[in-house]
């Protein structure tokens, strides 16, 4: 798969997003395939398991701003909702929203991990 391709697949603004690294796409695709091996989000995931309410606010506000960074709207948006449902003391929708962050981390994972770089 090519990065146009994975940007397609992840409604990813390819133009946009590789201008937040001064337009330098080796530099980009850097920090994208470290995505699979950040630690976020399995502190995300023991955050959540522990219910460490504060830990799960800082993990997906971490991983949100990294989302952001590489492109990744629905990891954003995802990550965006677990942060807002914890400052507005909504725990009780914690699970369904990390469902759906959990299922966007591994499609942005996978995805990546496709790239024929």
């Amino acid at each position: 798969m090519n990065l146009n391709q994975a940007a397609a697949l992840l409604e990813m603004n390819l133009n946009e997003t590789i201008s937040r690294f001064g337009g330098n796409e080796k530099l980009f695709l850097r920090f994208l395939t470290r995505l699979p091996q950040d630690a976020t989000f399995q502190q995300l995931s023991q955050a959540m398991a522990s219910e460490d309410w504060k830990g799960v606010e800082n993990s997906a506000h971490t991983l949100k701003g990294v989302a952001a960074n590489l492109g990744l709207e629905q990891l954003r948006w995802a990550c965006d909702a677990m942060v807002t449902a914890v400052r507005q003391e909504r725990l009780q929708e914690l699970p369904s929203l990390y469902a759906k962050t959990e299922q966007a981390f591994h499609v942005a994972c996978q995805t990546i991990q496709q790239l024929e770089l």
